[in-house]
């Protein structure tokens, strides 16, 4: 047998491997469709950390046993656990409708921006196509939403380098949408353009957030001025109508929809980027009482000394953990401040409404924003 031919063998036999490595996956994902009825029938939470850690160690011995690194088992076994996670999660959360094939959805720009990216993921766990409504505002997405013009929002709230947008927490404040869910967005800013190089750039356009986010990157080419564009949609629109000294700040996805190349990537400041997006809707179920959740509330302590430390005590008390608390100015009274929080909790708790009888307590004004799954997933480990 030729070298080559014996080389063409190993090569089909790995195919066939990675082929009933995805039937597996397949069968696993049915089982785990299974598991979901059950838990719905049963009322069981979404997770059983202590079955995740004895499955993944199990499966880290097995691995030992046969000379497959612990790091690798556990990067397989950590995917497999997100998706079946995700996968049960939309059957419990606030957004689960069983006849959902489509949904009209709001957001910021258009083709190519991170609010596009985003609410494609969003309703791509569902299975539902998502019928795009691109808005040129913060408010107009609101607005879609309070009016019925469409199913859903899908907007930026804030991001790990860059802090909150102001804008979006005020309109949510004073509007009439809810939180239905969230969403983790890892961002990898690119400097996209038509040249085969960024030696020739002289300008970029791009959103005022990807902009601010990759400050080190343009503060390192002073020759480049920046020029801001209402979305990423519109930066690379502008970019269509330049010559191949200009350039936009957008993501991978965005350059292979417009057909244009990357000059550089990970051009952000930070490699941890991530843009933490809201689902809003007019009104929402609260999520099946298995699912980890968040409640997000706003609101305004009395004007006494620690009034803001007491309010705070029954979370404290009752083992709740704030994952979020801000403070906002009141508009049209100067030096007051509002505060927004975030908590790991359901709001059906009986631990969360005694936190709440406390903090009702200590403050003059609360406002429900929602009570939806939390996105992120803390994975378990082996020792």
């Amino acid at each position: 047998m030729s070298e080559q031919a014996s080389r063409d063998d190993i090569r089909s036999s790995i195919t066939q491997i990675d082929r009933e490595l995805v039937d597996a996956i397949a069968r696993r994902t049915a089982l785990v469709e299974a598991i979901v009825d059950e838990k719905v029938r049963s009322g069981l939470p979404v997770r059983d950390r202590d079955r995740e850690q004895a499955v993944l160690r199990e499966a880290v011995e097995r691995g030992k046993a046969q000379g497959v690194p612990q790091e690798l088992v556990e990067q397989i076994f950590h995917a497999l656990f997100d998706n079946s996670i995700q996968l049960q999660r939309t059957r419990f959360d606030s957004m689960r409708d069983a006849d959902l094939n489509e949904a009209s959805v709001a957001y910021l720009g258009g083709p190519g921006s991170y609010s596009h990216i985003a609410a494609q993921k969003i309703f791509a766990r569902r299975n539902a196509n998502v019928v795009p409504s691109a808005k040129r505002d913060f408010v107009s997405i609101f607005r879609a939403v309070e009016t019925g013009e469409v199913d859903y929002g899908v907007v930026p709230i804030e991001n790990t380098t860059t802090g909150s947008i102001n804008e979006v927490f005020d309109i949510l404040l004073e509007g009439r949408t809810r939180i239905a869910g969230e969403f983790m967005l890892r961002v990898d800013h690119c400097l996209i353009g038509k040249a085969s190089g960024s030696g020739r750039i002289t300008r970029v356009f791009g959103h005022p957030q990807a902009l601010a986010q990759s400050r080190r990157y343009l503060a390192g080419h002073p020759e480049i001025e920046t020029h801001m564009s209402s979305s990423t949609t519109r930066a690379l629109e502008r970019l269509l109508e330049e010559d191949d000294t200009a350039a936009a700040i957008g993501g991978e996805d965005a350059a292979k929809l417009f057909g244009f190349d990357i000059l550089a990537h990970g051009v952000g400041d930070h490699e941890q980027n991530i843009t933490r997006f809201i689902v809003l809707a007019r009104d929402s179920k609260l999520p099946a009482r298995g699912v980890e959740c968040k409640t997000s509330m706003m609101f305004t302590t009395r004007d006494d000394p620690g009034a803001l430390v007491d309010a705070l005590t029954g979370f404290r008390d009752n083992g709740i953990n704030l994952v979020k608390l801000e403070s906002r100015p009141i508009a049209g009274n100067p030096w007051e401040e509002m505060f927004i929080m975030d908590v790991e909790a359901h709001l059906d708790d009986p631990k969360l409404r005694d936190s709440l009888t406390t903090l009702e307590a200590h403050t003059r004004e609360i406002k429900m924003l929602g009570c939806y799954a939390a996105d992120r997933i803390d994975r378990v480990r082996v020792d």
